[in-house]
């Protein structure tokens, strides 16, 4: 029986794609996942089964590779897996010879923010991007997530300053919920966004010394490194820090205004709520996160002390 003809690929288009990997994170990943996520198999194991171990080869040599030998078919499916890794990692451009869609809109994201119960109204000004992130949802004027997402999808591979928004989409697209919740105040293992998780994105992007100040007035014990930190910053800067951390938190409380409510409750009531945050799984921020809550919303047993004397009264209680 004669093996159907296989259409091969050029050495330009290999070409593009070890150029890709060697810009890509996936360039190290194991390749029998990403022949998962790509529909299809790949026959070997190991940790040196990676991208990286076959894109140093020239098109012409894969074909003397161990295991590739006389493998024409296995040659072709391991251009197809590293084709459909890059349609994935990246959703913002299309290789040379992209398949065409007969004029179909591309819903791919919309229907994994569906799939996750992610609104897509969500305000842009909450997703937790860098300061450029930030400069870019401003300078556009986005005012939702889907706004930001749309427009994430007609960004190229290799347009720079936007590597956050670039990381986000690879995330939705790959469905990683643990890269979506540090972008989106997702929690992994369930459905929609949460206030927990929202004000624990506002804990992380403070600066590390109000941190540092947050954990020592809930009582948290300092490291020498830390109490030196904090001594060599002024206090009016870390007022105004924390001034904008809160009315961040005023901010996403609103839009939150269900779970919002019930937080208030159970701090105004003395309830227990130290454990509210302990789904983010980072201890330190989940403290910082406990204290700015406790000045949010007012906790009678917190101490009136410091800098939660002088901000705290301005939004605890609202």
């Amino acid at each position: 029986m004669t093996e159907s003809k296989i259409e091969p690929y050029t050495t330009e288009e290999w070409d593009m794609i070890r150029k890709r990997f060697e810009a890509s994170a996936l360039n190290d990943m194991d390749l029998s996942i990403l022949a998962q996520n790509a529909g299809k198999k790949w026959p070997f194991k190991g940790s040196d089964e990676t991208p990286s171990k076959y894109i140093e080869f020239e098109y012409e040599e894969l074909g003397s590779v161990p295991g590739l030998v006389g493998k024409k078919k296995r040659i072709q499916n391991l251009v197809d897996i590293l084709r459909e890794t890059l349609a994935f990692d990246d959703p913002f451009g299309d290789m040379a010879d992209k398949v065409e869609h007969d004029g179909e809109t591309d819903l791919t994201y919309e229907r994994v923010l569906e799939r996750f119960e992610i609104p897509t109204d969500f305000p842009a000004r909450f997703i937790a991007f860098d300061e450029q992130g930030r400069s870019l949802i401003r300078d556009h004027g986005f005012e939702t997530l889907i706004d930001v997402v749309r427009y994430g999808k007609t960004l190229h591979y290799d347009v720079e300053g936007v590597d956050d928004l670039k990381a986000l989409m690879n995330s939705l697209a790959h469905r990683d919920e643990l890269g979506i919740a540090k972008y989106l105040p997702y929690r992994r293992g369930t459905l929609g966004v949460h206030l927990a998780e929202a004000i624990g994105h506002i804990a992380r992007m403070i600066d590390v010394t109000l941190q540092i100040e947050l954990r020592s007035q809930i009582g948290d014990e300092l490291k020498p490194e830390e109490a030196e930190m904090l001594d060599q910053t002024s206090t009016m800067t870390l007022e105004a820090r924390l001034k904008m951390a809160l009315e961040h938190i005023d901010e996403v409380s609103e839009w939150f205004s269900a779970e919002a409510a019930d937080l208030r409750e159970l701090v105004e009531n003395g309830g227990s709520y130290e454990r509210y945050f302990i789904t983010l799984n980072e201890h330190m921020i989940e403290r910082v996160a406990l204290a700015l809550t406790r000045i949010k919303f007012g906790d009678p047993q917190l101490e009136k002390t410091g800098l939660i004397a002088k901000l705290g009264g301005l939004f605890g209680g609202k």
